[in-house]
């Protein structure tokens, strides 16, 4: 009888141990397509050589549209995308828009710059994440560019 309870007792133990295993590990493990937000994951995905880096690259290469200084059009344009696990940019979405080709102007730069992005990391791993920016675009004088400035990722 002694045998049988400890043999039960330890067949009960060996149970619970391999089900906190399972648990802990589905715990652990992502889900493959999950697109987080920044405040979600440890690492932000972000432009290699960081933000300043990002502004300077914008900066140099928009382009305020000819339709839109024709129109007097100004005003802030905000696009959200996503940065992939591989460092590609993809899924642009214009949040705000002036139109006039602003937002077009904002996404055609912006895939320049493919490849060129670091991941977020979530537990260790790279995942997709959202990224957003902001650019206010202002009437330039004596060939200026528009003002670049991105949301607190």
């Amino acid at each position: 009888m002694l045998k049988k309870n400890i043999h039960t007792v330890l067949s009960f133990i060996v149970i619970i141990l391999f089900y906190n295993i399972l648990s802990a590990q589905e715990k652990s493990s992502l889900p493959k397509n999950n697109i987080y937000e920044p405040y979600q994951v440890q690492i932000k995905g972000e432009y290699e050589g960081g933000r300043k880096q990002l502004l300077k690259i914008l900066s140099s290469n928009l382009e305020y549209p000819v339709k839109a200084i024709n129109n007097h059009i100004q005003g802030k344009v905000i696009v959200k995308f996503v940065i992939e696990k591989n460092g590609t940019i993809t899924n642009f979405e214009i949040l705000k828009d002036i139109g006039y080709g602003c937002a077009d102007e904002i996404i055609r730069v912006l895939k320049k710059t493919q490849a060129r992005w670091n991941s977020a990391i979530l537990n260790k791993k790279h995942v997709r994440s959202y990224y957003t920016l902001r650019v206010n675009f202002k009437i330039p004088s004596n060939q200026s560019k528009p003002y670049i400035q991105d949301a607190h990722n």
